[in-house]
């Protein structure tokens, strides 16, 4: 989510940004049988925290 993508930090690690095509990609590289829109929308449902949205992704989670 940094402006600058050769400046990551801790927040590049646990943070999703729906609006970053970058960040989608790597989630769907993670979960190829989901689409990206089926991404987006995990991350709209379950919020910006990529553990929750990993979590839901892998059925973890079936709720929303």
């Amino acid at each position: 989510m940094a402006d600058n993508k050769q400046n990551t930090g801790r927040q590049d690690d646990i943070r999703v940004d729906s609006n970053d095509p970058s960040e989608v990609e790597y989630l769907h590289r993670q979960f190829p049988d989901k689409s990206h829109e089926e991404i987006k929308k995990a991350i709209q449902a379950k919020g910006p925290i990529r553990k929750d949205i990993v979590a839901f992704l892998s059925g973890e989670n079936k709720e929303v």
